[in-house]
């Protein structure tokens, strides 16, 4: 479109110039003639986009969901309504979307005409090519008369927030986890004691629900009143735990340890909650983040919200966050440590939870592949030797270019 704007000019350029020379040669009334039509075709192509620009009212507004996975196409639709008594012609709408690909975040879309008083609708998308937390906007809208010649800009400050989660991958069998038991479920009973061992979840609050079942910390961070919920049958929780290192990120782009530890805890996460496993998430990113035991649909999106803008920020190494969590994390359950294999000698702390009918879940990237990616797999095998002999149990072993289902193909 702007290119094209640029070649007008130019061929403009070449036509005055030539007719100087010919009228320099020829007649100076031709001259005359042919300069002072260029300048009215100019000034009115001026005049037409000057009136467009301040007599148009456009209204922009963005349709959008406020999630996607990554790699995967966001559908956009933007609603356009004239409400000037004037119609518009050659109008460019430019949205940024910070989501896609630096050479596709600026998306132009031609409005040719748009009558006065009328609204349309322009269709649109890219593909978000990585997981976070994008502000997509604002809207430029660019005014050209009908040739061309001349533009003016006017920029709408409209935005919409969008979570692009990490993308899962399907797990087929996990390894077998502690079942625990838990004395009740629901707020109304005689016998609750409300220990951290049988805290089961939250939930919403309901009409006679007891105040001090109340879950302040949740109700602050939704905004809603959220109460404790217990239960009283055998049930199965899990704590995944990870810390994703600045000095240990090793790899580039989506192929880094952060990436592929992000891409698991999802999976886990989504494959467990799926499966009915109250789920707890202990994680470093820069801060510590901790979200408490719960199930369901809503408790998945708050984890997979957090994963979307982990980033690998924290400064403190595996065995600190276990020393500081070791203690909350609950009896007659199941730790998964999403864990790099030089974080294997830190295995006997974390093995002491066995005393508290803890199985311990090892899932272990192999971060030298990471560097090495040439002969990963003569690395990841020699490692996986090494640390399979230490311990009389069987991890899973990620290493890079692994093909993430497939290890879960075989307990």
């Amino acid at each position: 479109m702007f290119r094209l704007f640029i070649k007008k000019w130019i061929f403009l350029f070449v036509i005055t110039a030539f007719s100087l020379l010919i009228g320099m040669r020829i007649y100076s009334q031709f001259f005359y003639f042919f300069f002072w039509f260029l300048a009215v075709f100019a000034a009115l192509n001026l005049a037409w986009v000057i009136v467009q620009y301040f007599s148009l009212k456009l209204y922009l507004a963005r349709h959008t969901p406020n999630r996607t996975l990554e790699d995967g196409f966001l559908e956009i639709e933007t609603r356009i309504r004239n409400r000037s008594f004037l119609p518009a012609f050659n109008v460019v709408i430019e949205d940024h979307l910070s989501c896609a690909a630096k050479k596709e975040s600026r998306r132009q879309i031609l409005l040719e005409y748009l009558g006065p008083r009328s609204f349309t609708s322009l269709k649109y998308g890219c593909v978000c090519y990585k997981r976070g937390k994008y502000r997509i906007g604002p809207f430029i809208a660019y005014f050209f008369d009908p040739f061309n010649l001349f533009f003016f800009k006017k920029t709408y400050y409209i935005y919409s927030e969008l979570y692009v989660y990490p993308r899962t991958f399907n797990i087929q069998k996990f390894p077998p986890l502690a079942k625990g038991i838990m004395p009740w479920f629901g707020i109304e009973t005689t016998h609750v004691s409300g220990d951290e061992d049988e805290f089961f979840g939250v939930r919403e609050y309901k009409e006679g629900d007891p105040i001090k079942r109340i879950h302040w910390l949740s109700t602050a961070r939704k905004r809603r009143l959220i109460v404790k919920e217990f239960q009283r049958q055998s049930f199965q929780r899990a704590t995944i735990i990870f810390n994703l290192e600045k000095d240990k990120n090793f790899g580039e782009g989506k192929e880094c340890i952060a990436e592929y530890a992000v891409k698991i805890a999802a999976s886990v996460a989504r494959h467990l909650i799926r499966n009915g496993v109250s789920v707890e998430i202990i994680a470093h990113a820069g801060e510590i983040v901790h979200i408490p035991f719960n199930k369901g649909p809503e408790h998945l999106e708050d984890i997979m919200r957090f994963l979307a803008i982990a980033q690998a920020e924290s400064m403190v190494s595996l065995a600190e966050i276990f020393a500081e969590f070791s203690r909350y994390i609950s009896n007659d359950s199941s730790l998964i440590v999403i864990m790099l294999d030089d974080d294997w000698k830190y295995m006997p702390a974390i093995l002491s939870l066995q005393n508290r009918n803890v199985s311990l879940i090892p899932l272990i990237l192999i971060g030298s592949t990471f560097l090495y990616t040439h002969d990963a797999r003569r690395i990841a095998k020699e490692a996986k030797m090494v640390l399979r002999q230490s311990f009389n149990f069987n991890p899973k072993f990620f290493a890079q270019g692994d093909n993430l289902e497939e290890v879960f193909a075989n307990v």
